[in-house]
């Protein structure tokens, strides 16, 4: 009979740890794991953005109050993949290099926490502005054909003009010689001063000539030069 009272005894103690241990182990299982940053959002930027610009967002408070650090993303893809900045304390941030001209680009922000939790903030998107004429010139341009006249030859085709964002004009004229061999026919530097959309001035050896732009594109350039429409490619 004692022997059984003993085991009986043994047996509730058993039973008490267990019990005991299952209480622990639910107590633990109660304790709310690391969260991440609040929910935030990036401010709009509207279109016509400037090349280079200020990108700005909403604080992303932490719900235990964790020191939160913040990851930009800007790309012309959605979502964005390339990352400009990385550990920032601040929300905002200025781009450290041009954009590309009437571009539309993707942007978000990334919060992350100490803990290494994560919140992903809306994507917004922009288009920048477009290019002026000054920045539009900048390049080497080919003769491509002139209104009126023959097709150009392929010799003629490596004529140009150059401008650059020192303000210096160059004009390169090739031909054909007696034997039908392409040459260097004359070259010209000078400056150059952007009027208005329409027109600039070229300065060579103390002469001073005006050239109407009938139409500018990345690609191809329309001039009225004393009177005969120029086009020119890159």
């Amino acid at each position: 009979m004692k022997n059984l009272q003993t085991t009986f005894k043994s047996l509730i103690l058993i039973l008490a740890v267990g019990f005991a241990f299952t209480s622990c182990s639910s107590d633990d299982d109660s304790i709310s794991a690391n969260q991440a940053p609040n929910s935030f959002n990036v401010t709009d930027v509207v279109n016509g953005a400037d090349l280079q610009l200020q990108l700005n967002w909403q604080a992303a408070t932490d719900p235990e109050g964790d020191a939160v650090t913040y990851q930009v993303f800007l790309d012309t893809l959605n979502p964005p993949q390339i990352a400009i900045a990385n550990n920032l304390n601040a929300t905002s941030y200025n781009t450290q290099t041009d954009l590309q001209p009437e571009t539309t680009y993707y942007w978000m922000v990334i919060a992350k926490d100490s803990n290494g939790n994560t919140t992903q903030s809306n994507i917004d998107s922009f288009k920048t502005r477009e290019m002026t004429t000054e920045e539009t010139l900048i390049g080497k341009w080919y003769f491509e054909n002139q209104a009126g006249a023959p097709p150009l030859s392929e010799c003629k085709k490596n004529s140009f003009i150059n401008f650059t964002d020192d303000l210096f004009f160059q004009i390169t004229n090739y031909d054909e010689d007696t034997n039908e061999t392409c040459v260097l026919l004359n070259s010209h530097n000078g400056t150059y001063q952007v009027i208005d959309r329409f027109q600039f001035e070229v300065t060579i050896n103390g002469n001073v000539e005006l050239w109407d732009i009938q139409s500018i594109s990345p690609s191809e350039l329309v001039v009225n030069y004393n009177g005969v429409i120029i086009t020119f490619v890159r």
